[in-house]
């Protein structure tokens, strides 16, 4: 675990359950298929920056959704699941929570929308590459 890990657990921690809440409350973060992160990694976002996040995501993940990063932006961090898959006796899978990793997220205030690439007056020969 690196220090800013070690650093916000101890934080987290020692943090009144009411002042969690609000800060949760008041810093809504979203991911771009619109689902909430959860309580933690909204505190550990507001705890390494003044950035008020609003829409989070990795930096391939922002390509997907047609956007780039912005050249010198730094990402947060924020906590995310490592699942353990394993074979059942009747052949299935099951995925059990093994631990939490993190993950480096930039918020949509740090990206810009990507154009479209131009294919006019491109040779085929060029467009198939």
């Amino acid at each position: 675990m690196n220090s800013i890990q070690t650093d916000f657990l101890h934080y987290y921690k020692n943090l009144p359950g009411d002042t969690r809440v609000s800060i949760y409350d008041s810093m809504p973060v979203f991911n771009p298929e619109g689902r909430r992160l959860s309580e933690p990694n909204t505190v550990f976002l507001a705890f390494q920056s003044q950035i008020k996040f609003t829409v989070v995501a990795g930096f391939r993940q922002w390509l997907k959704h047609g956007r780039c990063v912005k050249k010198g932006q730094h990402g947060n961090f924020i906590f995310i699941p490592a699942l353990h898959k394993s074979k059942k006796e009747d052949g299935s899978t099951e995925e059990e929570l093994d631990k939490f990793l993190v993950a480096r997220v930039f918020d949509i205030s740090q990206t810009f929308e990507m154009k479209e690439a131009v294919t006019e007056n491109v040779p085929e020969e060029a467009a198939a590459f």
